[in-house]
């Protein structure tokens, strides 16, 4: 059994999604979603799916809020001002506090054996005379390491789909490209078909260019519970990533055989170790309820589902 495993998991946004870069800002809009500072892509941070994946696990396992021993334990979240509501558990190990980590204080703490890396955007949606296209470019291709397979035009598109193959032009918003020459496909990606067909490669130039200009933006005004209308100067504008983006991120999974706690070894309810797939197991419970219960700000404002596609479903049970 190995002692590390790293699974890619690839996700299609149901709603739009806002993670803000926090405050307001000087800039096209008031409340700007984080990006990348090397592209300037819109991207999901780790912490913003560790999070929600913590609590929903704790809900799935029957750990948010729960009794041991007369106390009351909470393992979603901070746990607290110190971590004092996590359970800390190793032996049994808690589904929770094991695969997301704990602090309880010297001694009593460990790192998260699941660790999370930022949402990538890898197919994004864009209107065209065409309808619905979904546009990447080899940069953002580059993280499956089959970037070298992936030729995209200087200044033009390459139709990787079947839908697309006969168009000479195409507009991605307010921009028309001619197609170029190109080469590569996607037919190992776990996506839907209908994206894979409808797909086009542009240079690492144009795909921020394309997806900056096309990202959802909405106005919003602060409503006075008083009054139940619209306050005084409160107007504000938002952007987001739009519904049908497909992104990539990849989890750590590690097995818990090198930790102790207190002086003791990691242990399941059965006695057995903590391996990998145990640990991937628990947090898929979580990434599970990420379709129903979202992430992301802006969750009253009908955003933030997100469908995981590639789940084993053996070990969602």
């Amino acid at each position: 059994m190995s002692e590390f495993e790293i699974k890619t998991y690839y996700a299609i946004a149901l709603d739009p999604i806002h993670v803000g870069a926090g405050g307001a800002r000087l800039e096209r809009v008031d409340l700007p979603i984080i990006r990348e500072p090397g592209t300037n892509l819109p991207k999901i941070p780790g912490t913003s799916l560790s999070g929600p994946a913590r609590t929903y696990t704790a809900m799935q396992t029957n750990r948010y809020r729960w009794k041991k021993n007369g106390e009351e334990y909470s393992c979603a979240g901070r746990g607290g001002e110190g971590g004092e509501k996590h359970c800390g558990s190793v032996n049994p190990a808690c589904p929770v506090c094991v695969p997301y980590g704990f602090s309880k204080g010297s001694g009593n703490s460990m790192q998260g054996l699941a660790q999370f890396f930022d949402a990538q955007i890898l197919l994004f949606p864009v209107a065209s005379l065409a309808g619905t296209v979904w546009v990447t470019s080899p940069m953002a291709l580059e993280g499956l390491g089959l970037n070298s397979k992936f030729q995209a035009p200087d200044d033009g598109f390459y139709p990787m789909g079947g839908r697309l193959k006969d168009r000479k032009k195409l507009n991605f918003g307010w921009l028309m490209l001619s197609k170029g020459d190109g080469s590569g496909d996607l037919t190992d990606l776990p996506v839907p078909e209908e994206i894979k067909q409808r797909a086009v490669l542009v240079s690492d130039k144009l795909f921020p260019k394309i997806v900056n200009s096309n990202l959802e933006v909405r106005t919003s005004v602060s409503i006075d519970p008083a009054t139940g209308t619209a306050e005084e100067g409160a107007l504000f504008t938002y952007e987001a990533i739009p519904r049908g983006t497909v992104l990539r991120f990849d989890v750590i999974y590690n097995s818990g055989k090198y930790f102790r706690v207190g002086g003791q070894e990691l242990r399941t309810e059965d006695g057995g170790e903590v391996t990998t797939r145990w640990v991937k197991a628990q947090v898929e419970k979580g990434l599970k309820l990420f379709e129903i219960l979202g992430i992301g700000g802006m969750g009253t404002r009908g955003m933030g589902r997100l469908k995981v596609l590639n789940l084993e479903k053996e070990d969602c049970k």
